[in-house]
């Protein structure tokens, strides 16, 4: 895992007598093919791995029924690669590799398989349109499961990998359109693509979203505050394109407000927003999939979320937190840039789940994650003294990944008092 000191994996677990140990994914390669006269999407993976400091069955994650299977060249049944319960609930379960690999060794996995719904609470299958497809990652914090491990191999989302991707839409007569926040090559137009995305991605920070071309309207702004060459793209899907100038005018705002009020842009010079009708937004490095009203709150996660990213899954909460308390935002009622005194009297929250293999951010992150910060806010002394926090712990932790222990040590600093009892209560549901 590149680019952090940190060790992140989750101890091994005990599963039927056998030692499932955490890995390293170096790199996952993958081919999409979408038959849109049969309606099938047929996918090949490969995945090269290295277990780490632990013998054992290797545990990775993929949401769908494989076909086939080959570890190092050597078939595999597919019973071999079965979910097990990790300890942190049968939602949260991993794939383990039934086969003793040996502590720092190196693997092979190849897998081929056909896309179908995703094997996770609230996901959603591929669209299948009158000679056309739609696809789109739809990623989610709130559920385990729902990260890039929905369609295609990946470990837990502290871990860095190079991810390539080349799909294909086939026995269509409609051109289609890919946006992606990686380098994408179109290679036959409106037919074939691949896309490279930065080797500093994790399973949480791939945007993805094909759709057939007459059902997408797209505008691009130049925007300053993502570098020399900086890019916004944003694209309506049919149904909310009578807002899209207002919101490339929007999201372009915002980049240059967060980027003065929090620091520089941590991504390739280009900001990729997919707007639809849908009550909904998603966070993906420099981009998102948002509805108007989550638009702010989504381009707000570049620098907190996905600039400073969640050291593991249960540290989802300080962003979504954060997001809440410095922007519009439809899932809580508190006030943007609240303060508000906070005493050890209210009623505990689980904002962490304790876990090491949890993997979901608790929907408390949003309302009672904002009154925390709210809380520390008027420890601080006010809103601007919390947003000048915000922005020094962007500056220590801009493209890294971050801890609810580094917050908490974070906080303290600026409010000038220990929040150890205050995380006890609020963070971690001690009552």
């Amino acid at each position: 895992m590149p680019g952090t000191s940190l060790n992140l994996s989750p101890p091994p677990v005990v599963s039927g007598g056998k030692l499932v140990v955490p890995i390293d994914v170096e790199s996952v390669v993958a081919t999409v093919r979408f038959d849109v006269a049969a309606k099938v999407a047929e996918v090949s993976a490969i995945v090269d791995l290295r277990l780490e400091d632990h013998s054992g069955w290797p545990a990775f994650d993929l949401r769908q029924d494989v076909d086939e299977a080959r570890l190092d060249g050597a078939k595999l049944p597919v019973e071999a690669l079965h979910h097990l319960d990790m300890g942190a609930g049968f939602d949260a379960r991993m794939r383990a590799v039934k086969v003793a690999c040996d502590a720092g060794s190196r693997h092979r996995l190849e897998l081929r398989y056909r896309l179908g719904t995703p094997d996770a609470a609230g996901a959603q299958p591929v669209d299948w349109r009158d000679d056309g497809v739609a696809w789109d990652l739809w990623m989610s914090d709130l559920e385990p499961g729902r990260y890039l491990e929905m369609w295609l191999p990946a470990n837990l989302c502290h871990d860095q990998f190079r991810f390539e991707l080349t799909l294909e839409v086939a026995r269509s007569s409609r051109p289609h359109v890919l946006l992606a926040n990686g380098t994408v090559e179109e290679t036959a137009p409106g037919r074939l693509w691949s896309v490279r995305y930065p080797p500093h991605y994790t399973s949480l920070s791939p945007l993805l979203v094909l759709v057939p071309a007459d059902e997408v309207a797209v505008r691009r702004a130049k925007a300053t505050a993502l570098g020399q060459g900086g890019l916004v793209t944003v694209a309506a899907l049919a149904g909310a394109g009578d807002g899209l100038d207002e919101a490339a005018a929007d999201a372009t705002a915002w980049l240059s407000y967060f980027a003065v009020r929090y620091g520089g842009w941590a991504h390739d010079e280009h900001f990729v927003a997919v707007i639809w009708t849908a009550p909904r937004g998603m966070e993906y490095d420099g981009g998102t999939t948002a509805s108007p009203a989550a638009l702010e709150h989504e381009v707000f996660h570049s620098w907190f979320g996905r600039g400073v990213k969640p050291a593991r899954a249960s540290d989802g909460w300080v962003d979504e937190a954060m997001a809440t308390w410095a922007t519009a935002s439809r899932r809580a009622g508190g006030e943007r840039y609240g303060a508000e005194p906070l005493g050890l009297d209210e009623p505990p929250t689980l904002l962490y789940p304790p876990h090491p293999w949890s993997r979901h951010t608790p929907r408390e992150a949003y309302g009672a994650g904002s009154r925390l910060l709210a809380g520390l806010a008027d420890m601080a002394g006010g809103p601007p003294q919390l947003r000048s926090a915000f922005a020094d712990w962007y500056l220590k932790y801009n493209n890294r990944s971050a801890t609810t222990e580094d917050f908490a040590r974070h906080m303290s600093a600026w409010c000038g008092r220990d929040v150890g009892p205050w995380w006890d209560r609020y963070v971690y549901g001690n009552g």
